[in-house]
C-alpha cells in the first residue's frame, strides 16, 4: 500500500486483492488535519460499535443465531465480517458524509467486536461467545450510562469538631448559610432566641465575630451578588437589614409585618419577601446600591415602595416557607404549608403552574439547572422531583422515614443533592440516575442515648463546598469526603500501567477496577468494574493483547477480557500479595515477593489454569522484580543487591552474581532481557546499570558496568534507579527513572555492539569447526574476561535528563513499540505521563478531571505522536487479513448459500425437500397442532436494519466482493420457533439397545443432533458404531444375543 497524504485509503475485499470502493476514507493532505480526522474516525467507530450493541433486538439476534448454525456453530473472521456488517447500523455524521467512510467505520466496529470475542485467538467465534460478550459489554455500557462505575467518595465524620453551643439551653442553631461568591467567605449561623448572628471561618468553623443589628430572632437571609455584594437579613422585629461585604450595616428597613423568607432574583434585580404568618409576599426592584440607600418619605428606615408589577396574588392559603429563583425559566417558585408549589412566570407576569402531590406542608425547595429539575420536600417523608417547564411530577425520591429538615445542592455539581430529616438521617442523591448514593447518620445514636454527647435534633443543612457539609441542631457537626484531584490520573495509588498497541489504549488499575484511556486523546473511555476482589497490585496484558491478567493484595489472580472486563478464568492464588505478572506462550508467570514464590501457570486452557511448576526464590532474599527470556530462563533482582537466574524447566537456581568480579553494591530494583543481544541489564539504588552476558556469551557473567549521573543535587548523593526500559526496535538506548523523579536516556550502543560482535565471533567459530570448544566453554579461555577496569566499568553521559516536578519515584517505564514510539512513565504520585523518547519533551499527563457534569480544562496538553496515514493503512491491512481468513469449509459454505431460497434457479421441489428436511430435524408436531410447520417470512425474521442499509440482491455485501449473496433467512427455522423438545417422545431420542432396530442396519446410526443439524452419512460412521457395539458386548452392556 504505497500511500500519499491526500490519497483515498480503501479497505481490501476478502475475495479480491484489489481495493474495494465500498469502504474507504479520504484524509486531508495536512498531517494535523489528517490526525484530527483519524481521531474522529476512531470515535465514530466506537459510537458505531456501541450503537450496534444498543440496537440488538429479538429479530436480529434470531437471524444471527441462524447464521452461526448455518456455518456449523462457529464463524471465522471473514464470515463474521460478512454477517455482522449487515446488522451493524451506519450512523449519520457530518464529519463522514460519504457512504464509503461510514462503511469503513462499520467494518472496524465489526472487527473490534470479533477480536473482543475471540480472546483465545482461535480465529473463530461461537454463538455462546457472542452471547456472553454481549451480556458483559451491555452491563458495562449500562454502568457507564448511569455512571455507576468507578470509585465513589463517601462522606465521613470530619476531624473538625466545633465546640460551640447555643447560648440558651436546649435551643438550636436554626439556619446556616454559606455563599461561595461572598468576598468574606464566612459561614453565617443563626441561633434560636438570639438577635445577633455569628460569622465562622469556612475552613475551620472558628468564629470570626458576632454581628448585631436586629432586636429579635433572625429568621431569613439571602445574598445579593455583584455589583451589590450585600447580604439581606430579616428578623422577628419586623426589620430588614442590608449588610455590605464586611458585614457592616448599610441600610435598615422597618416593615409592617414579619418577613420569614427572602429571595433575590439577580437577572431582574428584584428582592422578594414573604410574610412569616400569612400567605402574602412583596417585591422590590433595586437598581443599584445608591438606590437602596435613598431616603423614602424622609425616614432613613422606611423601605422602598414595593413594585406592584412584580407582585402576584400568591394563591397560597398558608404561609410561604421557601422561595427560589429559577434563572433558566425566569420563574419564581414558592413552597407553602398548604402542600403546594407554585410557579410564577416573571416574563409573562402570571402564575404558570400549581404543583400538587405533597400531603403535608413544604419547607424546602432546590433547583437543578442542568437537568431542569425542581426538588421539593417538607413534613412528609419523600422528595418530589418536578419538571417546572411542564408543571408535572417526574419522580419521587423515597427513603426518609420522617419529616425532612433540609435539602441542599452540592456546589460545583449539577446532579448531587443532599437531604437530612429530623431523625438526623442524611442521604446523598444523584438526580441523573434518580438514586441514592450514600446514607449515613449525622449523630451517634448510641452515644446520644448513653448521654455521652448532646442530642443533635437536626434543624438545618448547608454545604461548605463540594466535599464538606455542616449540619446544625443543638450543636454543629461537619462531614467531609476525600476531594478528587483533577490534575492527576487517580486519587488512589496506581501499581501498574499497560499499553495496548492493538487498540491504542492505556490500561491503569485503580483499587479493584481497570480504567481504560484513549491513548490518542488522553480521555477515559471505560471502567471495568470489580474485576477482582482485592486491590490490584500487579497487571499484565496477555499475548495478543486481548486478555488482562490482574493480581491482588490478597493473592488472587484473575484473567479478564480486555474488551469488556468479563472474567475468563481464575488462576491458582498466592498466599500473599501478587507482586508481578508476566506472560509467555502457553504460560503465565506470577511472583509473590512476601511468599518468595514464582508460580508457572498453564495458559493453554481458556477456562482454567493449573500450576505447572513452582519456583522457590527464598534463597534470593526479597525479590523485587524478575524478567524472562520467553523461553526457559528467569532472572530475579534482589533487595540485597544480587541477581539470580532460575531455569523454568526444572525450577532450580542455575547461577547468581556472587562469583562475579563486579556486582551490585546496593539493592537491585529492576532488570530486563535484551531481545536482540545476548545481554541482561539491571540497575541499583546507587545509580549504576550492570550488563550481564548470556549464551552464547559467557553464561550469566559480568559483561559491563555503566555509571550514570542522575543526581541534580550532588550533596544528596547518587539517585537510585527504580525503573528502566530499552528503546525499540534497536535497543541501543537505555531509559531510566530514579527515586527522585528523574528521567534520563543513555546511549548504550557501545555495550550492545560489543556483545553482538562477540556473539557473531562465537557463532562463526562454532560453524567453522570449534563447536566442541563453544559447547564446553573452552573458547572463552582465548577471549578477554571482563574485570573491574576502565574498559568494562565506565561512565556514560545522559543524552537528555528531565526531572518530574513532584520529585517522586518513577515506578514503571514503558516504551510503546510503534512508529513513532512514545515513553510512558508511572510515578508514585499516581500520575501517568507521556514523553518523547528522542528529546525528553513532556507530551502530557493522563488527568482524571472532575466528576461528570463539571467542566474542566486540562492543565497539560496531551499530544500523542501519530502518523494518521500509516495508522489507517494498518487498520486496512487488519481488515484485509481478517476478510481473507476463510476456513477449510469455505467451499461448503459457498455451496450452501449460492442458491438462496426464493431466488431464481431454485425449484419448488427443492424448497419442499428443504422444508421436509428441516421438519425432520425438529421432530413431529404436537398432538392437535397443525401439521404444517410455521414458515418464517422475511418480515418477521429479518433483522431490523438501520438507516443507510439496503437489502438489494444486486449489490454485494461489505467485504465480500466476488462472493455470492447471503441466503434469505427464511431458509432455516430458528430455534426460537422449534417445538419444545421433551413434550413428545421420538425414536431418535434413544441409542444403543433401547433404539428400535438395534443390531440391524437401521439401528446402526446415531441419534439426531438437538440443533437440527445433520450428522455425517451413516456409511462414514458405520465402522465406529460396530466397534462401539462390540465393546458394549464385551463389557456386558448387552444382556443377550437377542438384544443384537
Amino acid at each position: 500500500f504505497p500511500l500519499v497524504n491526500h490519497q483515498r485509503l480503501v479497505a481490501m475485499s476478502s475475495a479480491s486483492p484489489k481495493p474495494s470502493s465500498e469502504a474507504s476514507i479520504e484524509l486531508p493532505p495536512d498531517p494535523d488535519e489528517a490526525k484530527k480526522k483519524y481521531i474522529k474516525l476512531r470515535n465514530f467507530t466506537r459510537d458505531t460499535f456501541e450503537s450496534f450493541l444498543r440496537s440488538l433486538n429479538s429479530q436480529s439476534l434470531q437471524w444471527l443465531e441462524q447464521q452461526f448454525e448455518r456455518c456449523g456453530g462457529d464463524l471465522n473472521s471473514a464470515q463474521f465480517l460478512r454477517v455482522f456488517s449487515r446488522v451493524c447500523p451506519r450512523l449519520e455524521s457530518t464529519d463522514f458524509p460519504l457512504y464509503e467512510e461510514r462503511k469503513l467505520a462499520v467494518c472496524l466496529a465489526v472487527l473490534r467486536l470479533f477480536q473482543g470475542m475471540d480472546v483465545d485467538q482461535s480465529g473463530e467465534a461461537s454463538w455462546m461467545e457472542f452471547v456472553e460478550f454481549i451480556s458483559a459489554i451491555a452491563e458495562e455500557l449500562r454502568l457507564k450510562a448511569q455512571e455507576l462505575s468507578g470509585q465513589i467518595f463517601e462522606f465521613e465524620t470530619s476531624s473538625i469538631v466545633p465546640a460551640y453551643r447555643p447560648t440558651i439551653t436546649k435551643c438550636h442553631y436554626d439556619k446556616v448559610f454559606f455563599w461561595p461568591d461572598h468576598p468574606m467567605e464566612s459561614v453565617v449561623i443563626f441561633e434560636e432566641g438570639q438577635a445577633g448572628f455569628f460569622l465562622h471561618r469556612q475552613q475551620t468553623l472558628q468564629r470570626r465575630r458576632r454581628v448585631d443589628g436586629h432586636q429579635s430572632d433572625v429568621l431569613a437571609a439571602c445574598y445579593m451578588p455583584y455589583p451589590f455584594h450585600m447580604v439581606v437579613t430579616a428578623a422577628n422585629d419586623k426589620t430588614l437589614c442590608f449588610w455590605d461585604s464586611a458585614f457592616n450595616m448599610v441600610k435598615r428597613w422597618r416593615m409592617k409585618e414579619v418577613v420569614g423568607v427572602l429571595c433575590w432574583c439577580p437577572e431582574i434585580n428584584a428582592l422578594y419577601a414573604a410574610d412569616h404568618f400569612t400567605e402574602r409576599f412583596w417585591a422590590w426592584r433595586i437598581e443599584d446600591e445608591l438606590h437602596l440607600k435613598s431616603l423614602v418619605g424622609g425616614s432613613k428606615d422606611a423601605p422602598l415602595k414595593p413594585d406592584k408589577n412584580l407582585e402576584f396574588k400568591s394563591g397560597h392559603t398558608k404561609p410561604v416557607q421557601a422561595m427560589l429563583w429559577l434563572q433558566p425559566l425566569q420563574c419564581l417558585a414558592t413552597a407553602s404549608l398548604d402542600t403546594t408549589v407554585q410557579l410564577f412566570d416573571l416574563v409573562l407576569l402570571a402564575r404558570s403552574h400549581v404543583l400538587h402531590d405533597h400531603t403535608k406542608g413544604l419547607t424546602c425547595l432546590e433547583f437543578c439547572p442542568q437537568n431542569q429539575m425542581l426538588l421539593s420536600a417538607g413534613f412528609d417523608n419523600y422528595i418530589n422531583i418536578w419538571d417546572p417547564s411542564a408543571g408535572t411530577l417526574s419522580h419521587k425520591l423515597m427513603g426518609h422515614e420522617c419529616s425532612i429538615a433540609g435539602i441542599c445542592r452540592m456546589p460545583e455539581t449539577d446532579y448531587e443533592f443532599m437531604s437530612v430529616d429530623f431523625d438526623g438521617v442524611v442521604r446523598l442523591w444523584d438526580v441523573r440516575r434518580l438514586c441514592q448514593i450514600q446514607s449515613f447518620h449525622a449523630a451517634d445514636r448510641r452515644a446520644e442515648e448513653a448521654g455521652e454527647v448532646e442530642r443533635l435534633e437536626t434543624r438545618a443543612l448547608c454545604p461548605l463546598g463540594r466535599d464538606r457539609v455542616v449540619i446544625s441542631g443543638r450543636r454543629l457537626v461537619v462531614f467531609d469526603r476525600d476531594a478528587s484531584e483533577p490534575k492527576i490520573t487517580a486519587d488512589w495509588p496506581i501499581n501498574a500501567v499497560a499499553f495496548n498497541h492493538r487498540l491504542l489504549e492505556i490500561v491503569t488499575p485503580i483499587k479493584n477496577d481497570l480504567y481504560i484511556w484513549d491513548a490518542l486523546t488522553g480521555e477515559r473511555l471505560a471502567i471495568h468494574d470489580n474485576v477482582i476482589e482485592g486491590n490490584i497490585t500487579a497487571m499484565s496484558l496477555g499475548l495478543g493483547e486481548r486478555r488482562i491478567f490482574v493480581g491482588s493484595d490478597d493473592g488472587s489472580i484473575n484473567c479478564v477480557n480486555a474488551a469488556c472486563g468479563a472474567k475468563l478464568k481464575a488462576l491458582t492464588p498466592h498466599a500473599y500479595e501478587v507482586t508481578q505478572i508476566e506472560c509467555m506462550v502457553g504460560k503465565i508467570l506470577t511472583l509473590s515477593s512476601p511468599e518468595k514464590i514464582i508460580n508457572i501457570h498453564d495458559d493453554n486452557d481458556p477456562k482454567k489454569a493449573v500450576v505447572l511448576k513452582c519456583i522457590d526464590v527464598s534463597a534470593a532474599g526479597v525479590v523485587l522484580r524478575f524478567a524472562q527470556d520467553y523461553r526457559d530462563m528467569i532472572v530475579c533482582a534482589s533487595e540485597d543487591g544480587d541477581v539470580f537466574w532460575y531455569n523454568m524447566d526444572f525450577c532450580k537456581q542455575v547461577s547468581d552474581t556472587s562469583h562475579c568480579t563486579v556486582k551490585h553494591n546496593q539493592g537491585v530494583f529492576c532488570c530486563k532481557y535484551f531481545q536482540e543481544a545476548p545481554l541482561i541489564v539491571s540497575a541499583d539504588a546507587e545509580g549504576s546499570a550492570l550488563f550481564w552476558s548470556v549464551p552464547p556469551l559467557r553464561t550469566y557473567n559480568f559483561f559491563s558496568k555503566v555509571k550514570l549521573d542522575l543526581a541534580v543535587n550532588k550533596e544528596e548523593g547518587p539517585a537510585g534507579i527504580t525503573s528502566l526500559s530499552l528503546s525499540w526496535p534497536d535497543e541501543t538506548r537505555l531509559f531510566v527513572g530514579t527515586d527522585r523523579g528523574g528521567l534520563a536516556r543513555i546511549d548504550i550502543t557501545r555495550v550492545v555492539d560489543s556483545a553482538k560482535v562477540q556473539q557473531q565471533e562465537i557463532l562463526r567459530r562454532k560453524e567453522s569447526g570449534e563447536s566442541a570448544a563453544v559447547i564446553s566453554g573452552r573458547i572463552f579461555d582465548t577471549m578477554p574476561r571482563p574485570i573491574d577496569s576502565p574498559e568494562y566499568v565506565f561512565a556514560l553521559p545522559n543524552e537528555w535528563f528531565v526531572e518530574i516536578e513532584t520529585k517522586v519515584n518513577v515506578d514503571q517505564m514503558i516504551v510503546c513499540k510503534r512508529d513513532p514510539p512514545v515513553l510512558l512513565t508511572l510515578g508514585a504520585d499516581a500520575c501517568i505521563r507521556m514523553w518523547d523518547p528522542n528529546t525528553g519533551d513532556a507530551l502530557g499527563t493522563l488527568e482524571q478531571g472532575l466528576p461528570e457534569g463539571l467542566a474542566y480544562e486540562r492543565e497539560t496538553v496531551w499530544t500523542f505522536p501519530l502518523d494518521p496515514f500509516q495508522q489507517v493503512q494498518r487498520d486496512i491491512e487488519q481488515l484485509a487479513t481478517a476478510a481473507a481468513e476463510e476456513g477449510e469449509n469455505a467451499a461448503a459454505d459457498e455451496e450452501r448459500v449460492k442458491t438462496p431460497s426464493g431466488m431464481p434457479g431454485e425449484t419448488q421441489k427443492q424448497k419442499q425437500a428443504d422444508e421436509k428436511r428441516m421438519l425432520e430435524g425438529v421432530g413431529p408436531p404436537r398432538k392437535g397442532s397443525k401439521s404444517k410447520s410455521k414458515q418464517l417470512t422475511k418480515a418477521s425474521s429479518s433483522p431490523t436494519l438501520a438507516a443507510g442499509h439496503s437489502i438489494s440482491r444486486s449489490s454485494p455485501s461489505l467485504m465480500s466482493a466476488g462472493r455470492q449473496q447471503e441466503p434469505d433467512y427464511n431458509k432455516k427455522i430458528a430455534r426460537y420457533l422449534e417445538p419444545r423438545k421433551g413434550s413428545y417422545p421420538t425414536e431418535d431420542w434413544y441409542a444403543g439397545p433401547a433404539a428400535p432396530g438395534f443390531g440391524c442396519e437401521k439401528g446402526m446410526a446415531l441419534p439426531r443432533l438437538s440443533s437440527g443439524l445433520n450428522r455425517p452419512p451413516a456409511k462414514e460412521t458405520k465402522k465406529i458404531l460396530e466397534a462401539a457395539r462390540r465393546l458394549g458386548m464385551s463389557l456386558g452392556a448387552v444382556r443377550n444375543s437377542k438384544d443384537l
